[in-house]
């Protein structure tokens, strides 16, 4: 028989705890011809936070709740948020799906598709995928397969595509669970226009629960008045 000291076991149950918390941090940077974006995306639980500044300091976060949709957006320069329900983005989607003259958007993604082409990325060798959605979108992307620690941050990614692939705008991009490995670098094409998104890094830490909640020094968002003329007056900052 095996026996194993206090010490150990302890050291064993702290380990075993701090891998069941391990929250997943993914860190992206997307570029078109008119602005760059600067993404951070935590998930804990049910609950994603998606943090995004961009080069024209238009700043903002948004907390949802991936089984309910409840979600709640914060603008960070006004402390001000905005709450919507789930129950609201149900029945948004249940009124499209009803007046929707095309229901291409609503269809499952198709999986990505092999190339049989690879490209080197950030040093790590990748192989190269397409995929095309609704509305005409195209992308490519440039996979990882051989990502260290991959098959425990799919499980994560999947919760992402799953609360993508439930609501109203499902096959505007691919399952990325569902690739061999991590998407360093995506092209997407559509409406005219092209852009690009780098993955800058991908942690699988605890992430504080407190970034979850509704900071309690922010207000509820309101209408900016109208100036005369009719016009809304813009808000400052």
């Amino acid at each position: 028989m095996i026996r194993f000291s206090s010490s150990f076991l302890t050291i064993f149950c702290f380990l075993a705890t701090a891998v069941a918390r391990a929250d997943l941090i993914l860190e992206q940077q997307s570029d078109d011809s008119t602005v760059t974006n600067h993404v951070i995306v935590k998930v804990h639980g049910d609950k994603m936070r998606m943090d995004q500044t961009n080069t024209k300091g238009r700043d903002f976060s948004v907390v949802v709740d991936m089984n309910t949709r409840d979600s709640i957006t914060l603008l960070p320069k006004v402390k001000m948020f905005l709450k919507l329900s789930g129950a609201e983005v149900r029945a948004q989607i249940e009124v499209k799906n009803k007046t929707a003259t095309n229901n291409e958007a609503n269809l499952l993604p198709a999986p990505c598709m092999d190339t049989g082409k690879g490209d080197k990325v950030d040093g790590f060798d990748t192989e190269i995928y397409t995929w095309r959605g609704a509305y005409g979108i195209s992308k490519t992307l440039w996979v990882a397969t051989n990502f260290p620690n991959f098959e425990s941050i799919r499980k994560e990614i999947a919760k992402i595509d799953q609360f993508n692939i439930s609501g109203p705008h499902r096959n505007v991009q691919p399952e990325m669970s569902l690739l061999p490995g991590m998407a360093l670098k995506t092209q997407s094409i559509g409406g005219g226009q092209t852009n690009i998104i780098y993955t800058i890094s991908v942690k699988q830490e605890p992430v504080e629960p407190a970034l979850f909640e509704l900071p309690p020094d922010y207000t509820p968002w309101k209408q900016p008045p109208a100036t005369p003329g009719g016009a809304v007056a813009p808000a400052r900052n």
